[in-house]
């Protein structure tokens, strides 16, 4: 949805291996003495113990801020499973109470082995000053305990999961994020408006949405102002860096080359590379300020006639935005200590995946800007109607299944236009993430183009949401 121009909203392998070996050598004793000797024994015994400790993904984002219970989705809304796993489903475990099946992404495996052997005498008939034992007992034989030779798997990621830390992954970490209505005059405000969302909704947002849309020129496009302490948003992450992080939406390109027209004005130089540079410098200055983590929605509702950076509307104007956002990724993961997550973030309703959609090796997340009015209809419609819109979240979720990357709402919430005070809304969508594979979802409660907020005025809506991503 359009924010406005320059308008800011709210919007964290090892394989260890142990290798014991140990080697007793035995060796033969030639005595000098009247009787002949001819005998020698000798040993050698060997232990390996080697134990593997397995590290799931990208261990930088490991970990989810919260969990729901999952419940029956609405139908027909199924949540397709991204991933197979071949342990007992986490899904299964004491906080769920669906009995729809939650993803599983599993790992595991090691183990280890060991080994022994016998040993030897040696025996003479020589005075008991000169008689020689070469091989202790003790050493004869080696056993391998049995708690080294099977290792128990414990998923690391999915339903009922505790992280290493409270950062979104590219994968089902589910993280709460939040859009406030707030004016950005520093770090107190910034703070306030986090505190009254987290008592209203009786949850914890870890992360923020802030809009880096209507820089005028290329200079301003890379010095973003939310890396300016001024507004307290660097502050803020910095305060616990490994469980708060931002999700910046970041247009292709300044207000300055905007064309929705005729955008191959623009399209064709960012397709040949000419702005890769740009982005590399957006990159520097967000590690620079300590938001290396951030997600970076790039280029987001793209194919919305409203964007500066509109995808345009035939397949050459389309395919020549592909080439660019693909550009731009690779120029900001040239900076130097950057962790950022691509989220490729379309509006909902009217998205020509095959020319659009940039490929699997640009994107790390697919997200959707989804709010409960329809794309069809001016007429307030349910939850399942609404879902299943063609583009809508049903195909859109399906889309980024076959893709194997998970989902993430950017924005949903409730519009005026849409069902008011919608109840069956919320549970809609907390049932889809609850049992999908989502990275995070942020409630667009910023209070602006016609949207509601959680509150005294939606008191259905509020205790919906309270249930379904409310602290238990």
């Amino acid at each position: 949805m359009h924010k406005g121009s320059y308008k800011n909203y709210f919007h964290a392998k090892t394989t260890h291996r142990l290798t014991k070996l140990s080697t007793i050598a035995v060796a033969s004793c030639v005595l000098l003495a009247m009787i002949n000797i001819d005998a020698s024994a000798s040993s050698v015994t060997r232990h390996e113990n080697v134990v593997h400790t397995f590290w799931f993904g990208n261990s930088r984002f490991a970990g989810l801020k919260k969990y729901w219970s999952p419940v029956t989705p609405l139908s027909p809304i199924t949540s397709i499973a991204p991933t197979t796993s071949t342990t007992a489903a986490p899904g299964g475990s004491s906080n769920t109470t669906s009995t729809t099946p939650a993803p599983v992404i599993g790992g595991g495996g090691g183990g280890g082995g060991g080994g022994g052997g016998d040993g030897g005498t040696t025996t003479t008939t020589t005075p008991p000053a000169t008689t020689t034992t070469t091989t202790p007992p003790a050493t004869t034989t080696t056993t391998t305990p049995p708690a080294t030779t099977t290792t128990t798997t414990t998923p690391t990621s999915g339903p009922g999961v505790t992280p290493a830390s409270g950062l979104i992954t590219a994968g089902p970490s589910r993280t709460e994020c939040a859009e406030l209505d707030f004016s950005d005059t520093g770090f107190a405000a910034l703070q306030s408006a986090v505190s009254s969302w987290d008592a209203t909704t009786n949850s914890t947002a870890s992360c923020l949405l802030a809009y880096l849309n209507g820089a005028p020129t290329w200079t301003q496009w890379e010095d973003a102002w939310v890396t300016s302490a001024q507004y307290g948003y660097t502050q803020w992450v910095a305060q616990s860096p490994q469980s708060r992080q931002l999700v910046l939406q970041v247009d292709l390109i300044p207000a300055s080359l905007e064309n929705t027209n005729n955008p191959l004005s623009w399209e064709q130089s960012c397709a040949a590379g000419d702005f890769n540079s740009y982005a590399t410098t957006l990159g520097n200055n967000l590690v620079a300020a300590g938001l290396q983590n951030s997600v970076i929605r790039l280029g987001p509702e793209m194919n919305g006639t409203w964007e500066a950076d509109y995808m345009g509307s035939t397949a050459q104007e389309q395919s020549l935005w592909a080439t660019c956002f693909d550009n731009e990724v690779t120029g900001l993961r040239q900076a130097a200590g950057e962790n950022f997550l691509i989220d490729w973030n379309p509006n909902a309703c009217n998205i020509p995946f095959s020319t659009i959609y940039p490929g699997n090796a640009y994107v790390d997340i697919i997200g959707l800007d989804a709010y409960d009015a329809s794309c069809i209809s001016s007429s307030p419609v349910t939850f399942s109607q609404l879902a299943n819109e063609p583009d809508g979240l049903a195909s859109v979720e399906a889309f980024a299944n076959s893709q194997g990357k998970p989902m993430s709402l950017p924005e949903w919430g409730l519009f005026t236009s849409g069902g008011g005070d919608n109840p069956g809304y919320i549970d809609g969508i907390g049932s889809m993430v609850a049992n999908g594979n989502f990275s995070f979802e942020a409630f667009f409660d910023a209070g602006d183009d016609n949207t509601l907020g959680l509150g005294a005025g939606t008191p259905l809506s509020l205790a919906a949401f309270q249930q379904w991503f409310g602290n238990s």
